[in-house]
Formats: C-alpha cells, sequence, structure tokens
C-alpha cells in the first residue's frame, strides 16, 4: 500500500525561508489537500517530493516514500521514483508535456498492456477531449486541453503517490467536476493523493484531510468535514469565508440605466466557423452582466467581439463612444501579462501618455492606486516581483484612469487564490456601483455569478449547433432576449 510522509521540509533561499518544518502525511486511498495563498510555497512542496527544487533554493528534511526514507535534498534518489512511486500532475502542464509527442501518445506511454492505446483514447475521451484533439502535440492545444490530457495520464498512472498541483485551473464547473471523478477513482484504487490547490470546491469535494499553509508552515490541518465547517484559526476562518459558495446571492433588480453596449441578431465565430448565433443583449451602466458557459463555447469569442477585435460574422454591435476611443475596454484572466515584463509598472503606465486625455489620466492613478489598497512604490517594481492579485488591481487602476464606459472581465480572477479573488471581484462591484461602469463578467463559477452580478447569462449549444444565449437570472427564464 502506498504511503507518503513529508518530515521537517524546509525550502529556502539565500535571502529568506519559504517554507519551514512542514510536515504532512497522506496514506493509500486518501486525499489530502493542502491550501494557502499564491506564494506561501505550496508549489514547492510538491517540487521538493518530486526532487524538482530550482537552483538556488535549499531544501532539507525527509521524504517518505511507501515506508523508504530519502533526504529531501537527494534529488537524484527523488527521481528515480517518478513513474513507479511518484506522478505529478504540474500546474503549468504545458511546459511538462513532451512537445513533440502527441496527446494519446503520452497517455499510451503510462499505460503497460497490449491495446495502451485504445486505453489512451478511452482515458482522453473520459476528460471530454474529443477525438480530433487526440492527435495533436501540446502546442496544438489549448491550456485547458492540456490539464486534461495530464488528468488523463493521471488516471492511468501506475505510480500509487499522485501530486496534483492545481489540476483543475482554467477549467469550467462540469470539466472540473469530470477531473474530480478522476480522482475519486483513484482513491478507491488505493492511490495516495496529495492535492495542491485553491479551489474549495474541488476540496469539499474529494478530500478527506485538509492542512492549511500560511506564514511558512503548517497552521491548521484535520479532517475536511471539520476544518472547512468550523476552521480554528483566523486565517482559516477568511480563507473559507471567501468560497463565493457561501456569500448570499445577488437580489434581482430590472435595468432601469442607461443602455451601454446593444448586441442586435449578433452571429460570431472564428476563421469562419460558427460558434454562436442570435445574440441580442444590451448592457447596462451600473451593472454586472456575468456570461457562462463551458470552456470553447464562445464566452471569449463575444468578448472580442463585442470589443472589436474580432469581426462580427453577422448582426450589428451599437458601442459606446466618446473618451478618446477607449471607452471600451478589458480586464485580461492573467494580470501579469498585461505590463511589460522588462519594465517597471510604473513605465508601463507611462505608455498611457500616448492616448487622447492620457496625461490626465495618469494624474488619476495616484487616487486609484490608494483606493485599492496599493502603496505608490509598487510602480517601482515589475510584474514578477509583485502578487497577481496586486497585478490586478493595479491594471484596474490603469484601466479606470481612462474613465470608460465599459469594462469586459475575461475571467479575470481565476489565476487568483480565494481571499484575493474576494478582494478583486468585491473592487468590480464598487467600480460598477460607483462609478456606473456596466461590466460583462465572463466566468466559469456559478456560485461567484450568483452573489455578484445583476444579470446572469449562459451560452449553451445542443448538439453541434450554435451556441444561443440564456437568461438565467430569475427562476423562470424569460421568453425574450436577455434584458442584460
Amino acid at each position: 500500500m502506498s504511503t507518503l510522509a513529508v518530515e521537517q521540509l524546509t525550502i529556502a533561499t539565500a535571502d529568506c525561508v519559504i517554507v519551514e518544518n512542514v510536515s504532512l502525511s497522506v496514506a493509500a486511498g486518501e486525499i489530502l489537500a493542502v491550501l494557502g495563498e499564491t506564494g506561501s510555497g505550496k508549489s514547492l512542496i510538491g517540487s521538493a517530493i518530486m526532487g524538482l527544487i530550482p537552483k538556488g533554493v535549499s531544501v532539507s528534511g525527509r521524504i517518505v516514500v511507501n515506508g523508504r526514507s530519502y533526504d529531501a535534498a537527494d534529488s537524484h534518489a527523488l527521481r528515480t521514483l517518478w513513474a513507479k512511486d511518484l506522478f505529478l500532475l504540474p500546474q503549468e502542464p504545458l511546459n511538462a508535456l513532451a512537445p513533440l509527442l502527441s496527446a494519446a501518445a503520452q497517455v499510451a506511454e503510462q499505460i503497460k498492456a497490449p491495446f495502451a492505446g485504445a486505453d489512451a483514447a478511452a482515458a482522453l475521451s473520459a476528460m471530454q477531449l474529443d477525438r480530433q484533439h487526440h492527435r495533436k502535440r501540446p502546442f496544438e492545444l489549448s491550456g485547458g486541453m492540456a490539464q486534461r490530457v495530464m488528468a488523463a495520464i493521471a488516471s492511468v498512472t501506475r505510480a500509487g503517490i499522485v501530486l496534483a498541483d492545481e489540476p483543475t485551473k482554467g477549467l469550467d464547473a462540469d470539466r472540473r467536476d469530470i477531473v474530480a471523478r478522476a480522482f475519486s477513482t483513484l482513491r478507491e484504487r488505493g492511490r495516495a493523493i496529495l492535492l495542491i490547490t485553491h479551489d474549495i470546491a474541488l476540496v469539499r469535494a474529494l478530500a478527506d484531510q485538509v492542512a492549511f499553509l500560511d506564514e511558512r508552515t503548517i497552521i491548521e490541518r484535520g479532517a475536511a468535514s471539520t476544518v472547512l465547517s468550523s476552521p480554528g484559526t483566523a486565517y482559516a476562518r477568511r480563507y473559507v469565508a471567501s468560497d463565493p459558495s457561501t456569500w448570499p446571492a445577488r437580489p434581482y433588480e430590472r435595468s432601469r440605466s442607461a443602455k451601454v453596449i446593444e448586441a442586435d441578431h449578433l452571429r460570431i465565430g472564428i476563421n469562419g466557423k460558427v460558434l454562436a448565433d442570435d445574440l441580442t443583449f444590451h448592457c447596462h451602466a451600473g451593472h454586472i452582466a456575468a456570461l457562462l458557459g463551458r470552456s470553447g463555447i464562445g464566452k471569449t469569442t463575444l468578448g472580442r467581439t463585442l470589443l472589436g477585435l474580432t469581426p462580427p460574422l453577422s448582426g450589428t454591435i451599437r458601442r459606446p463612444h466618446g473618451n478618446g476611443g477607449v471607452a471600451l475596454q478589458k480586464l485580461h484572466q492573467d494580470p501579469t501579462r498585461v505590463f511589460s515584463p522588462w519594465q517597471s509598472l510604473g513605465q508601463s503606465l507611462e505608455d498611457m501618455r500616448r492616448l487622447p486625455g492620457g496625461d490626465q489620466a495618469l494624474r488619476r492613478v495616484p487616487a486609484l492606486l490608494q483606493r485599492f489598497g496599493l502603496a505608490r512604490d509598487l510602480l517601482l517594481r515589475q510584474p514578477h516581483q509583485i502578487s497577481g492579485g496586486e497585478a490586478q488591481r493595479v491594471a484596474l487602476a490603469r484601466i479606470l484612469a481612462l474613465k470608460p464606459k465599459m469594462l469586459i472581465a475575461d475571467e479575470p480572477t481565476s489565476r487568483l487564490d480565494p481571499p484575493v479573488q474576494e478582494q478583486v471581484i468585491r473592487y468590480l462591484r464598487d467600480v460598477a456601483d460607483e462609478d456606473a461602469l456596466a461590466i460583462l463578467l465572463i466566468t466559469h463559477d456559478r456560485a461567484l455569478a450568483n452573489a455578484m452580478a445583476d444579470r446572469r447569462m449562459v451560452m449553451a449549444a445542443e448538439a453541434c449547433a450554435p451556441a444561443r444565449l440564456l437568461d438565467v437570472t430569475r427562476p423562470h427564464p424569460a421568453s425574450r432576449s436577455p434584458d442584460l
């Protein structure tokens, strides 16, 4: 029976201690979830177990695999356990997959059977990866597809201990449930699973044990049912309370403010392929409209079409005018990629001077930073030197400095841990209320949409037909087009 124990693990750089004296264990047929904010060291614990600590980082302690003890600093010995005893499902699957092998070949490598190809295809199909993608290589796959390829590999691995680092990042609720079922099956087969995540819904669904990591060490651990319902530390209570499923639903009120954008019988697609058709809706000042739907159905394409970055196949869009062409803005999914990696944040903000009214916009930035709880000296740093939550708030400050009339926010908190996600999403709610900004929130998170959005619509499709919009704001959807 497979077991994993980490004893007195310490990870440090020359400048600071990242993780200190961490001990944890997971038995066969059990899932232990490690929760903690971005930068707390969760992923480094997984890397240390696998012998993958990067250069310039020291590690000490013991890793016990199936009763055999290894020095945590002995990366060579730990790497000999790969595939046979240990399997890692990494946070960035595109970097872990062999670049020249197809998805099917990578899964088949893990299967020792006469019909490995058929079994690999079945594993990929179980993750809802269509057969047309099975022969594609990693660079031809989206991030979500690569995530499902890695999950398929994990589902067939012979290793008795599985380490999963953010295995549902970027997946919609339905596909997250599929991955969760795969891990549940692995547990039933006697695997020991260490789940590193900030997905509280996944932890609630899967975990037997939970450990919270904060201030370099484990501050609370115990049975998941107990810890998640009655956390004993202030940190764990704040973390659990940041789960949108615990927030009250926003009450319905009919839109009475001015329409900011209108779409009439819109048909959208990519390279001539129709993704959605007959989309008729409008968004109002001061309101958040949530757009839900499975991955790949066309939500992001709709956002790009509204922004004018992708031409519609047919139909009309009436966009807001004025403000020097910046009336419609986008808040991106990955905040660190909207700023130049070679410049300080302040230097990147200087680019606003090139826009009409840019000098005035730049003068508004200090007050906006203060509004979002950011120190001005943050602008002296480069993007990699700040957290994702800080980067997203700086990005939001830059957008608001331009005084737009509408903001399209495409999964703006999906890469943030729950406490920071709550902070950013509440800022968006305040901005809509106080600045009368219209916001289209593209999200996978139904609970978040229910708690924060004034209107909720779903892009849904039957069989191979183009997607349509459904208004799900009220219990009984109106027969008319969504009034957003």
